[in-house]
């Protein structure tokens, strides 16, 4: 009997889950901006034994390089989907998986529940979502519409699971952006690909201090990366469904930073 209610409480965990990834039910309030509309599609790719729901959105033309996108804290809703399509209109293949799926912690219903949220992020080992990552990328290699070079762009969480891609050597991967994500200097190392880290000012969690003694370590050791600080702009300002913290000048300026990035390290 026990074993079957704990069934029926992982089957109920990951019907919550899909049905977040696939747009059903919002694992935060974030939806993209009235009269937007998303162009990409569901698909799913194995990471060892389980499934992993993502969304794909292909460039008008292909083949052509792929960026993974890394949601974040929110999980993969409309707003991370969204990116994935503005980096398809800028010529790349792009992936936005469903990190979450793997989480021993589901992220709650309640998007203003941030304390939840926290535990569930902090539930999803660094080394494991570095593993479903390079699977999504292995699940990219495999379709004739990619062209097998890759970027990532991660936000938040997001960010700094974008920057442990970099560190994971990866093959393939030839950039990885970061967005006020995390970035312990203990990996500096292991960075084989060049970075965009990207960053506010006023983000209390990730202060200017430590980009910059984040942006020496890099320089140190001798790794190709750019910082920006954004002066006056808070942690999460990219995101447009939060006025509280976006920021649209910087983001603007971040988005063409960005894609600029892109284009030289990944062509287009």
């Amino acid at each position: 009997m026990a074993k079957r209610d704990e069934r029926a409480d992982e089957l109920s965990r990951r019907e919550f889950l899909e049905q977040s990834a696939l747009g059903a039910g919002a694992l935060a309030a974030n939806v993209v901006q009235p009269g937007a509309k998303l162009r990409g599609q569901m698909v799913e790719y194995a990471s060892g034994e389980l499934k992993i729901p993502a969304y794909l959105s292909l460039p008008a033309r292909n083949p052509a390089p792929a960026v993974l996108v890394i949601h974040e804290v929110f999980g993969l809703n409309d707003h991370i989907k969204s990116i994935a399509d503005r980096i398809a209109s800028a010529g790349y293949v792009a992936l936005a998986p469903n990190l979450f799926v793997r989480a021993p912690e589901p992220p709650p219903r309640d998007a203003s529940n941030i304390e939840a949220i926290r535990r569930a992020a902090s539930s999803l080992a660094p080394d494991v979502a570095a593993r479903d990552m390079q699977a999504g990328l292995d699940f990219l290699k495999t379709k004739r519409f990619v062209r097998p070079r890759f970027g990532s762009v991660g936000f938040c969480m997001g960010g700094g699971l974008s920057y442990r891609l970099a560190a994971s050597g990866y093959p393939q991967l030839a950039c990885a952006v970061i967005f006020y994500g995390r970035t312990p200097l203990e990996l500096v190392e292991k960075v084989t690909c060049p970075l965009l880290g990207i960053f506010g000012e006023l983000d209390r969690s990730i202060p200017p201090q430590a980009v910059r003694e984040f942006e020496e370590a890099l320089r140190r050791a001798g790794k190709r990366a750019e910082i920006k600080i954004y002066p006056g702009a808070k942690h999460g300002f990219f995101n447009d469904t939060r006025p509280e913290v976006y920021d649209a000048q910087a983001a603007a300026d971040a988005w063409q930073r960005t894609l600029r990035f892109f284009r030289e390290h990944l062509g287009a």
